[in-house]
Protein backbone atom coordinates (compact mmCIF):
# COMPACT_ATOMS: atom_id res chain seq x y z
CA UNK A 1 0.00 0.00 0.00
CA UNK A 2 1.49 3.49 -1.00
CA UNK A 3 1.74 6.07 1.39
CA UNK A 4 -0.99 7.93 0.53
CA UNK A 5 -3.76 5.06 0.72
CA UNK A 6 -2.45 4.02 3.70
CA UNK A 7 -2.98 7.86 4.95
CA UNK A 8 -6.54 8.11 3.88
CA UNK A 9 -7.10 4.37 5.17
CA UNK A 10 -5.84 5.56 8.16
CA UNK A 11 -7.78 8.70 8.55
CA UNK A 12 -10.80 7.32 7.36
CA UNK A 13 -10.61 4.47 10.00
CA UNK A 14 -10.12 6.90 13.13
CA UNK A 15 -12.08 9.54 11.65
CA UNK A 16 -8.71 12.03 12.16
CA UNK A 17 -6.95 14.08 10.22
CA UNK A 18 -4.70 14.79 13.35
CA UNK A 19 -1.22 13.97 13.04
CA UNK A 20 0.88 13.70 16.77
CA UNK A 21 4.00 15.23 16.75
CA UNK A 22 6.20 12.92 19.01
CA UNK A 23 9.06 15.38 19.86
CA UNK A 24 10.27 14.72 23.12
CA UNK A 25 12.23 17.14 25.93
CA UNK A 26 13.49 14.95 29.12
CA UNK A 27 12.97 18.16 30.48
CA UNK A 28 9.41 18.14 29.86
CA UNK A 29 8.02 14.43 30.39
CA UNK A 30 6.93 13.89 33.57
CA UNK A 31 9.00 12.36 36.23
CA UNK A 32 7.60 9.18 36.85
CA UNK A 33 8.95 7.74 33.48
CA UNK A 34 12.46 8.45 34.89
CA UNK A 35 15.32 10.33 33.63
CA UNK A 36 17.78 9.66 30.59
CA UNK A 37 16.99 8.82 26.94
CA UNK A 38 15.44 5.94 28.24
CA UNK A 39 12.56 8.18 29.32
CA UNK A 40 12.02 9.20 25.96
CA UNK A 41 11.21 5.70 24.76
CA UNK A 42 9.02 4.92 27.87
CA UNK A 43 6.95 8.47 27.47
CA UNK A 44 6.44 7.27 23.53
CA UNK A 45 5.04 4.11 24.10
CA UNK A 46 2.27 5.99 26.69
CA UNK A 47 1.45 8.71 23.79
CA UNK A 48 1.06 5.76 20.90
CA UNK A 49 -1.12 4.02 23.52
CA UNK A 50 -3.14 6.91 24.28
CA UNK A 51 -3.68 8.03 20.76
CA UNK A 52 -3.76 5.58 18.43
CA UNK A 53 -7.30 5.16 17.67
CA UNK A 54 -7.38 9.36 16.97
CA UNK A 55 -4.64 9.92 14.71
CA UNK A 56 -4.06 9.49 10.83
CA UNK A 57 -0.27 9.72 11.27
CA UNK A 58 2.35 10.65 13.92
CA UNK A 59 5.42 12.69 13.25
CA UNK A 60 8.65 12.45 15.31
CA UNK A 61 11.31 14.89 14.96
CA UNK A 62 14.45 13.80 13.56
CA UNK A 63 16.51 16.22 15.75
CA UNK A 64 14.91 15.27 18.92
CA UNK A 65 16.63 11.71 18.67
CA UNK A 66 19.85 12.73 17.46
CA UNK A 67 20.79 14.76 19.84
CA UNK A 68 21.17 12.12 22.27
CA UNK A 69 23.56 10.48 19.83
CA UNK A 70 23.45 6.42 19.12
CA UNK A 71 20.99 6.02 22.20
CA UNK A 72 18.48 8.55 20.65
CA UNK A 73 18.97 7.40 17.22
CA UNK A 74 17.87 3.73 19.03
CA UNK A 75 14.93 5.48 20.49
CA UNK A 76 13.82 6.60 17.33
CA UNK A 77 13.84 3.37 15.75
CA UNK A 78 12.29 1.23 18.51
CA UNK A 79 9.12 3.95 19.03
CA UNK A 80 9.07 3.80 14.92
CA UNK A 81 8.66 -0.28 15.08
CA UNK A 82 6.45 0.23 17.97
CA UNK A 83 4.02 2.77 15.79
CA UNK A 84 0.66 -0.04 14.57
CA UNK A 85 1.85 -0.90 11.17
CA UNK A 86 -1.63 0.88 9.96
CA UNK A 87 -0.57 3.93 10.88
CA UNK A 88 1.70 5.99 8.60
CA UNK A 89 4.85 7.47 10.08
CA UNK A 90 6.07 10.87 8.85
CA UNK A 91 9.89 11.60 9.79
CA UNK A 92 10.88 15.19 9.95
CA UNK A 93 14.28 15.38 9.01
CA UNK A 94 13.92 18.13 5.90
CA UNK A 95 16.60 16.67 4.02
CA UNK A 96 18.40 18.16 1.34
CA UNK A 97 21.29 17.78 -0.40
CA UNK A 98 23.22 16.97 -4.22
CA UNK A 99 21.68 13.72 -5.51
CA UNK A 100 24.26 11.19 -4.02
CA UNK A 101 24.12 12.30 -0.38
CA UNK A 102 19.99 12.59 -0.65
CA UNK A 103 20.08 8.91 -1.95
CA UNK A 104 21.82 8.14 1.25
CA UNK A 105 19.67 10.17 3.43
CA UNK A 106 16.69 8.43 1.70
CA UNK A 107 17.58 5.08 2.33
CA UNK A 108 18.34 5.85 5.87
CA UNK A 109 14.89 6.83 6.26
CA UNK A 110 12.80 4.71 4.28
CA UNK A 111 15.05 0.92 3.98
CA UNK A 112 16.61 1.59 7.73
CA UNK A 113 14.47 3.18 10.09
CA UNK A 114 10.93 2.01 7.76
CA UNK A 115 8.65 5.50 7.32
CA UNK A 116 6.10 5.86 5.35
CA UNK A 117 7.27 9.59 4.74
CA UNK A 118 9.54 12.24 5.28
CA UNK A 119 10.31 15.79 4.83
CA UNK A 120 12.79 17.87 2.00
CA UNK A 121 13.98 21.05 1.07
CA UNK A 122 13.84 21.74 -2.41
CA UNK A 123 16.22 24.79 -2.14
CA UNK A 124 18.82 22.54 -4.19
CA UNK A 125 15.77 21.86 -6.70
CA UNK A 126 14.09 18.54 -8.96
CA UNK A 127 17.99 16.27 -8.18
CA UNK A 128 17.78 16.63 -4.65
CA UNK A 129 14.50 15.45 -4.36
CA UNK A 130 14.85 12.41 -6.98
CA UNK A 131 16.41 10.47 -4.63
CA UNK A 132 13.33 10.34 -2.10
CA UNK A 133 10.42 10.57 -5.00
CA UNK A 134 12.08 7.44 -6.62
CA UNK A 135 10.27 5.90 -3.84
CA UNK A 136 7.20 5.44 -5.43
CA UNK A 137 5.44 3.70 -2.08
CA UNK A 138 6.57 6.37 0.03
CA UNK A 139 5.25 10.19 0.66
CA UNK A 140 7.50 13.35 0.25
CA UNK A 141 6.52 16.30 1.67
CA UNK A 142 8.00 19.74 0.50
CA UNK A 143 8.92 22.35 2.59
CA UNK A 144 6.83 25.03 0.67
CA UNK A 145 6.20 28.34 3.35
CA UNK A 146 7.22 27.70 6.89
CA UNK A 147 6.30 29.42 9.97
CA UNK A 148 9.51 30.78 11.43
CA UNK A 149 9.46 34.49 12.06
CA UNK A 150 12.60 34.49 9.17
CA UNK A 151 10.68 32.53 6.45
CA UNK A 152 10.03 35.80 4.47
CA UNK A 153 13.31 36.55 3.69
CA UNK A 154 13.79 33.95 0.66
CA UNK A 155 10.06 32.21 0.77
CA UNK A 156 7.90 35.01 -0.21
CA UNK A 157 10.71 36.97 -2.32
CA UNK A 158 9.40 37.84 -5.93
CA UNK A 159 10.85 35.51 -8.76
CA UNK A 160 10.63 35.49 -12.31
CA UNK A 161 9.62 32.26 -14.12
CA UNK A 162 11.18 30.99 -17.37
CA UNK A 163 8.11 29.99 -19.21
CA UNK A 164 10.59 27.64 -21.91
CA UNK A 165 11.68 25.72 -18.96
CA UNK A 166 8.63 24.97 -17.16
CA UNK A 167 5.10 23.82 -17.90
CA UNK A 168 3.56 26.92 -19.03
CA UNK A 169 -0.11 25.30 -18.48
CA UNK A 170 0.31 25.87 -14.65
CA UNK A 171 0.62 29.82 -14.30
CA UNK A 172 -0.75 32.69 -15.98
CA UNK A 173 1.86 35.05 -15.59
CA UNK A 174 6.10 34.87 -14.85
CA UNK A 175 6.25 36.43 -11.14
CA UNK A 176 5.40 34.68 -8.35
CA UNK A 177 6.51 34.35 -5.09
CA UNK A 178 8.91 31.92 -4.16
CA UNK A 179 6.61 29.58 -2.04
CA UNK A 180 4.45 29.46 -4.97
CA UNK A 181 6.61 28.48 -7.19
CA UNK A 182 7.38 25.83 -5.04
CA UNK A 183 3.71 24.47 -5.13
CA UNK A 184 3.84 24.59 -8.79
CA UNK A 185 7.16 22.38 -9.05
CA UNK A 186 5.54 19.83 -7.01
CA UNK A 187 2.70 19.05 -8.85
CA UNK A 188 5.47 18.98 -11.22
CA UNK A 189 7.61 16.21 -9.70
CA UNK A 190 4.35 14.18 -8.68
CA UNK A 191 4.61 11.70 -11.02
CA UNK A 192 3.69 8.67 -8.79
CA UNK A 193 1.56 10.54 -6.83
CA UNK A 194 3.51 10.71 -3.95
CA UNK A 195 4.87 14.49 -3.14
CA UNK A 196 3.23 16.70 -0.62
CA UNK A 197 3.82 20.37 0.84
CA UNK A 198 4.39 21.65 4.07
CA UNK A 199 2.39 25.05 4.77
CA UNK A 200 2.56 26.08 8.54
CA UNK A 201 -0.67 26.99 9.89
CA UNK A 202 0.86 30.59 10.76
CA UNK A 203 0.37 31.22 7.08
CA UNK A 204 -3.63 30.26 6.73
CA UNK A 205 -4.25 32.64 4.72
CA UNK A 206 -1.52 31.54 1.68
CA UNK A 207 -3.01 27.94 2.27
CA UNK A 208 -6.01 29.14 -0.48
CA UNK A 209 -3.41 30.05 -3.43
CA UNK A 210 -1.26 27.02 -2.45
CA UNK A 211 -4.32 24.62 -2.84
CA UNK A 212 -5.97 26.27 -6.00
CA UNK A 213 -1.99 25.62 -6.85
CA UNK A 214 -1.86 21.66 -6.53
CA UNK A 215 -5.70 20.77 -6.44
CA UNK A 216 -7.16 18.13 -4.41
CA UNK A 217 -5.00 15.03 -4.60
CA UNK A 218 -1.77 16.41 -2.99
CA UNK A 219 -1.93 16.24 0.76
CA UNK A 220 -0.89 19.50 2.73
CA UNK A 221 1.29 18.77 6.33
CA UNK A 222 0.37 21.98 8.37
CA UNK A 223 2.39 22.24 11.42
CA UNK A 224 2.13 25.37 13.84
CA UNK A 225 -1.77 24.88 15.54
CA UNK A 226 -1.94 25.04 18.91
CA UNK A 227 1.63 26.08 20.45
CA UNK A 228 2.64 28.55 17.71
CA UNK A 229 -0.57 30.21 17.15
CA UNK A 230 -1.97 28.98 14.14
CA UNK A 231 -5.52 28.53 13.63
CA UNK A 232 -7.43 25.24 13.10
CA UNK A 233 -10.22 26.09 11.22
CA UNK A 234 -8.78 28.51 8.24
CA UNK A 235 -6.09 25.55 8.66
CA UNK A 236 -8.61 23.16 7.70
CA UNK A 237 -11.11 25.52 5.48
CA UNK A 238 -8.32 26.89 2.81
CA UNK A 239 -5.87 23.97 3.78
CA UNK A 240 -8.27 20.95 2.68
CA UNK A 241 -9.39 19.64 -0.28
CA UNK A 242 -12.96 19.67 -1.93
CA UNK A 243 -13.88 16.88 0.29
CA UNK A 244 -12.31 17.98 3.52
CA UNK A 245 -9.83 16.19 3.63
CA UNK A 246 -5.53 15.86 2.95
CA UNK A 247 -4.68 18.55 5.36
CA UNK A 248 -2.87 17.13 7.87
CA UNK A 249 -2.78 19.16 11.42
CA UNK A 250 0.05 18.39 13.41
CA UNK A 251 0.38 19.03 16.55
CA UNK A 252 2.86 17.88 19.03
CA UNK A 253 3.37 19.69 22.35
CA UNK A 254 -0.32 20.92 22.88
CA UNK A 255 -0.50 17.12 22.69
CA UNK A 256 2.12 15.40 24.22
CA UNK A 257 2.95 18.00 27.31
CA UNK A 258 -1.33 18.32 27.75
CA UNK A 259 -1.07 16.96 31.31
CA UNK A 260 1.19 16.75 34.78
CA UNK A 261 2.80 13.82 36.37
CA UNK A 262 0.17 12.58 38.37
CA UNK A 263 -3.25 13.66 35.70
CA UNK A 264 -0.74 12.92 32.39
CA UNK A 265 -2.93 9.96 30.73
CA UNK A 266 -6.29 11.92 31.11
CA UNK A 267 -4.93 15.31 30.09
CA UNK A 268 -2.99 13.73 26.78
CA UNK A 269 -6.15 11.45 25.86
CA UNK A 270 -8.38 14.52 26.39
CA UNK A 271 -6.07 16.74 24.33
CA UNK A 272 -6.11 14.69 21.26
CA UNK A 273 -9.99 14.23 21.48
CA UNK A 274 -10.51 17.98 21.64
CA UNK A 275 -8.44 18.35 18.65
CA UNK A 276 -9.99 15.71 16.44
CA UNK A 277 -13.45 16.89 17.54
CA UNK A 278 -12.28 20.41 16.62
CA UNK A 279 -10.64 18.90 13.07
CA UNK A 280 -13.68 17.12 12.19
CA UNK A 281 -16.06 20.26 13.29
CA UNK A 282 -14.13 22.85 10.84
CA UNK A 283 -14.04 19.92 8.43
CA UNK A 284 -18.51 19.63 8.85
CA UNK A 285 -18.34 23.49 8.39
CA UNK A 286 -16.40 23.31 5.17
CA UNK A 287 -18.65 20.42 3.41
CA UNK A 288 -21.56 22.42 4.70
CA UNK A 289 -20.68 26.15 3.54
Amino acid sequence: MNFYKKLLSAARTNNSWLCVGLDPELSKIPPSFGSGVEAILKFNKTIIDLTGDLVCAYKPNAAFYEAHGVKGWETLHETIKYIPSHIPIILDCKRGDIGNTAKMYAQAAFDILGVDAVTVNPYMGKDSMEPFLNYKEKGVFVLCLTSNPSAAEIQRQTIHVNKSTSNSNLHNNSEMELFLRVAELVTEWNIDGNAGLVVGATKAGDLKAVRAKIGNEIPILIPGVGAQGGDLEQSISLGSNTAGEMAIINIARGVIYAGHDLDYRTAIRDAALNYRKNINSAIEKKRNA
